[in-house]
């Protein structure tokens, strides 16, 4: 026995050595955890990485509203609550008695992209503020949940001061720009609120967008822009304007927003996708028809009661 040893058994001269040990854990099993520990990471890190998702500002060379053939326009600077001025283009309503419109834009580019937007809202008889968020355009700081409310209210006093009656004033979010436009429509008094492509809130929306999703489980705590509960405070008329071709806000999660509100107004614009919906429904006159006839009241009564699942009893804007 005394040839016999830890490391093997010397037999004719050669060492026997012990046979190497197998991973207590399969491959499957690694990876497994390999993709909870990226899980847990990407969960703790949520708050970092889906800013990053949600702005896209750019900015803005060319900031003398003319330049973008709007020379009814003039570049005005409007404090806000961060120290800076927000770059905005603001042009008078052409009659005392005419409609403002307050425009929150999206989180993509800047209010250049908008100019066309503009240019017919303009031609049709109404005043309109356009404006850069912090960040955006020539607009300092950067974004923020917090920050683009605070930049609506902003604009929203600027416009009182230049002598707007709240009750002439239709404020109109795209996109990103519901939240703010909302929450200025629930707790500020105006004319009516208008919303194109709008939506629950950010979760809500994703939920929607891909249900296999573990949303649920994400702690996302900030930037939500919940339009809902805003919505569900609003004291004014409200229009919801969509396209079941947006393909980034499922039409699923617009009914729902909807259900949410004893009475809203409803323009579906078919074949329109996400980014082009705000400028199809405004260049071709649909919007400032619809505008004029919800501050007119003319509303027809709902065509039908649906009781698909999601969806929510809509009023047709009369546009003649």
């Amino acid at each position: 026995m005394a040839g016999l040893s830890g490391a093997g058994r010397a037999e004719g001269g050669r060492v026997a050595t012990a046979a190497p040990r197998r991973s207590v854990l399969p491959t499957a099993a690694r990876l497994g955890l390999l993709l909870l520990l990226m899980t847990c990471v990407g969960l703790a890190t949520v708050s970092l990485w889906i800013p990053a998702l949600i702005y896209r500002p750019t900015g803005l060379d060319r900031a003398d509203p003319a330049s973008w053939n709007i020379p009814q326009a003039t570049l005005v600077a409007i404090p806000s609550t961060h120290g800076g001025a927000l770059s905005g283009w603001w042009a008078p309503p052409g009659s005392p008695d005419a409609q403002v419109i307050l425009i929150l834009h999206g989180r993509s580019a800047n209010i250049s992209t908008r100019s066309g937007i503009a240019r017919r809202l303009i031609a049709d008889g109404f005043g309109v503020l356009m404006f850069d968020y912090r960040g955006y355009g020539r607009s300092p700081g950067r974004p923020s949940e917090r920050g683009l409310t605070e930049d609506a209210e902003a604009a929203y006093r600027w416009l009182i001061q230049q002598g707007v009656a709240p009750s002439r004033l239709v404020v109109l979010g795209q996109s990103l720009g519901d939240a703010p436009a909302a929450e200025l429509g629930a707790s500020r008094s105006i004319g009516a609120l208008v919303l194109v492509s709008p939506f629950t809130s950010l979760p809500g929306a994703a939920q929607d967008a891909a249900p296999w999703l573990p949303v649920g489980i994400v702690p996302w705590t900030r930037n939500r822009f919940d339009v809902g509960s805003s919505v569900a405070r609003l004291h004014a008329p409200l229009l919801l304007v969509v396209s079941s071709s947006d393909g980034l806000v499922p039409l699923r999660n617009s009914r729902r927003l909807a259900a949410l509100v004893p009475g809203f107004h409803w323009l579906e614009a078919e074949g329109l996708h996400h980014d082009g919906l705000l400028a199809g429904v405004t260049i071709d006159g649909r919007l400032s028809k619809a505008i004029k006839a919800l501050a007119d009241r003319r509303i027809d009564p709902p065509a039908d009661a649906s009781t698909k699942p999601g969806s929510a009893p809509r009023a047709r804007v009369r546009a003649g």
